[in-house]
């Protein structure tokens, strides 16, 4: 194969307390997802990827009401808060390929946001992190709206994923690239949205953009997820499913269709974060792979005291050599 490809899509969920509450034992909620996710993680190896596209949100760590992106990419530095135990600090960053995609959008009629200095949270971090524990791996960091509305349309996140994954096909060179979607699946986390009437001032300010905040918010921010957690937050399996089943056998349209109040009734504030699988999944289609067969390996586990349905679903595809072994759906 010549020039840029795509030899791997992966859809995968993420959650604050996966990184604070790991599975003590292998039969405990939450060990079959870690599980899938390190075979994940292994057969990214098997693949030699050499550069990663994640599509991720973030939770006002980084973009705030103040100037809020639908899209924004991560060209020259990348920096991880390094909350819930997720990776901190500067992220290697595939900087050529990044200011690539960036320009190819851009001549496709989208317009993102652009970043020489970019903040990820766990939204991004933690599955970056999973896949590639070493943090080796060049990446392509795109913040994708799910938190602050007006949100950009599922069928818009398809579309410009599409074009991502078009965009990387067409970057010269020999890169071999895995596209994530890191987000979801159902989960009802904290509001974190400003309202006019908001009667907490300090709170409203925060979301306006008051970062000065950040530190002070942060320990109080993850109890509160915590203490969701002890509770049991809630969670909506069979939407996952389905949704699962929509992006792995290609048939996204009922997907594509979704409006925000209905992924908000069955899904959750937090399942609006399937933005992020849809547009790794049209990256995948736009790069032209998707014409290859692709095989999946498939795995969700509904883990309440981590308040998010935990999916994995890894699309190889079947004309690029491998060595990792397959593990049960």
């Amino acid at each position: 194969m010549s020039g840029s490809n795509v030899v791997s899509v992966v859809g995968h969920s993420h959650s604050p307390l996966w990184g604070v509450t790991p599975p003590r034992t292998p039969s405990e909620t939450g060990a079959r997802f870690v599980e899938a996710t390190e075979r994940a993680s292994g057969l990214l190896s098997s693949l030699d990827v050499t550069a990663a596209v994640v599509f991720g949100p973030d939770h006002f760590r980084f973009a705030f009401y103040d100037l809020m992106p639908r899209f924004c990419i991560g060209v020259r530095e990348v920096i991880g808060a390094g909350d819930y135990n997720s990776p901190g600090g500067q992220l290697p960053v595939a900087s050529d390929l990044a200011r690539h995609i960036h320009a190819r959008v851009c001549d496709d009629g989208f317009d993102p946001s652009i970043s020489l200095r970019m903040g990820v949270d766990h939204g991004i971090a933690q599955s970056y992190g999973a896949m590639f524990p070493a943090l080796d791996v060049p990446v392509v960091a795109i913040m994708v709206n799910t938190s602050a509305p007006p949100l950009p349309s599922i069928r818009r996140c398809h579309e410009f994923g599409r074009s991502v994954g078009a965009a990387v096909a067409a970057f010269e060179g020999q890169e071999r690239v895995a596209v994530i979607g890191s987000g979801g699946l159902s989960h009802w986390p904290p509001r974190l949205e400003v309202q006019e009437d908001t009667p907490d001032e300090r709170h409203r300010d925060f979301l306006l953009g008051d970062r000065s905040q950040l530190a002070e918010r942060e320990a109080g921010r993850q109890q509160r997820v915590a203490d969701m957690g002890e509770a049991n937050g809630a969670v909506n399996p069979d939407w996952d499913e389905w949704v699962l089943d929509c992006i792995q056998t290609g048939d996204l349209e009922a997907l594509l269709r979704l409006t925000e109040e209905e992924i908000e009734r069955d899904g959750g504030n937090g399942g609006q974060e399937i933005r992020t699988w849809v547009a790794a999944v049209g990256a995948y289609a736009g790069s032209g792979a998707a014409t290859a067969a692709t095989e999946f390996d498939r795995v969700y586990e509904p883990v309440p005291r981590w308040i998010t349905g935990m999916g994995a679903l890894v699309g190889v595809r079947t004309d690029i050599t491998n060595t990792a072994g397959k593990g049960d759906s």
